[in-house]
């Protein structure tokens, strides 16, 4: 029995032993994280007030861009320490067609002057040059803006902001535009900030590419087909479907294509026609025995074809026409990454086009007019029946 009771008080010391042993790593383990926290909490000041101290002491202006809002952060100490121009690009399409430039500075301009214009690249100026940003070295020309797009538009940089603080003054343009705006191939310009001040560095400077996506190739009503060329406007052809009711096709190739295949007025594409300048072609009189050129009509960059609705064929006929962009990408890659402009090769725009049978349209017209005697019918004996 003693040594039972012996035992007993051994382990019972054991066990209170143990447990203050687990207890102080506990402890120390807590006393570690706590420490560790509060080492991660030191180190996210230090991280915050350096990269406060970097910002308000960067020698180079910073350009930020976020989705389509860009910022301009020029350097505060005169401008006379920077050695590099900030750079930025970003992009208007059918999704984004607003964009914002704010200008952050004791003493600055935009570029070009107001933003009355914007500054299209490589481009010659006459006179003054409004388009001069790192080492006032020319960047292009100061054109307007709806002259660059090719489209009769009223939009343009509006000035919606200008904040005065201690030491710095914030002005701010934005520009709105609509999915009419959109050009019929993608664009590009530029436009910056550039301090003023006396004495600054001419690299403290920053200078915005602003990319504009052309709009989407589309059909309207009567088969009226409207060309563009961007990278994004042709992801599929486009299909029209030409009948008796609907007997007439234009294609309006606008000032930056041309209609193909060349010989439009005799001849067409094959329907499984992928390049419409190297395309497999036939004559119109192999499906409409009766064609003559004068059934197309030429207006400018227009074409209008007309099937005259008794020459419709006898089964239905399949044929591509489309526009080929007359303008390609003739900047070297290498030099456009350089200035940060894009390099895009336009796309040819093709329509898919069915001519519908004699047969089958005139079966919907007789279908249409049975249906409509059968419904006058109706009509006619309700009107009996309802007299009686």
């Amino acid at each position: 029995m003693e040594r039972t009771g012996s035992m007993r008080q051994r382990r019972g010391g054991f066990g209170s032993k143990a447990c203050k042993f687990t207890a102080a790593c506990m402890s120390g383990v807590l006393l570690f994280c706590r420490g560790e926290g509060v080492a991660e909490h030191l180190r996210e000041g230090l991280q915050n007030r350096g990269l406060e101290e970097v910002r308000s002491g960067a020698t180079n202006p910073i350009l930020t861009v976020q989705g389509t809002t860009a910022r301009c952060e020029l350097n505060q100490n005169g401008g006379q320490t920077a050695q590099a121009a900030a750079t930025g690009s970003l992009t208007l399409s059918q999704k984004n067609l607003t964009a914002a430039l704010a200008c952050v500075g004791k003493s600055q301009t935009a570029v070009p002057e107001h933003l009355a214009n914007v500054c299209q690249p490589n481009g010659k100026s006459a006179g003054a040059n409004q388009c001069t940003f790192e080492d006032n070295a020319s960047a292009g020309t100061a054109v307007a803006l709806n002259k660059l797009l090719g489209v009769e538009t009223d939009a343009q940089w509006t000035k919606v902001q200008q904040a005065q603080k201690t030491n710095t003054t914030t002005e701010k343009w934005t520009l709105q535009m609509r999915e009419a705006d959109l050009p019929f191939s993608d664009k590009t310009f530029l436009v910056g900030c550039k301090d003023t001040s006396s004495g600054s560095s001419t690299k403290n400077v920053c200078k915005l590419t602003v990319n504009v996506e052309a709009r989407a190739s589309s059909v309207g009503d009567h088969n009226v087909v409207t060309c563009a060329y961007g990278k994004n406007s042709n992801p599929k052809p486009l299909e029209v479907e030409m009948s008796t009711e609907n007997n007439t096709l234009t294609i309006q190739c606008g000032t930056e294509g041309s209609l193909n295949p060349t010989s439009y007025t005799t001849d067409f594409c094959i329907s499984d026609s992928t390049d419409l300048e190297a395309c497999t072609k036939k004559a119109f009189v192999n499906i409409l025995p009766t064609f003559v050129t004068s059934w197309w009509a030429t207006t400018g960059n227009s074409a209008k074809l007309t099937i005259p609705q008794t020459d419709f064929p006898e089964a239905d006929q399949h044929i591509v026409l489309g526009c080929v962009p007359t303008t390609t990408a003739s900047e070297d890659p290498k030099k456009a990454r350089e200035k940060e402009v894009e390099t895009v090769t336009p796309a040819s725009c093709r329509v898919l086009v069915t001519i519908k049978s004699r047969s089958s349209t005139s079966y919907g017209s007789s279908a249409m007019q049975m249906l409509a005697a059968a419904s006058g019918a109706a009509a006619v004996t309700g009107l009996i029946v309802g007299s009686l």
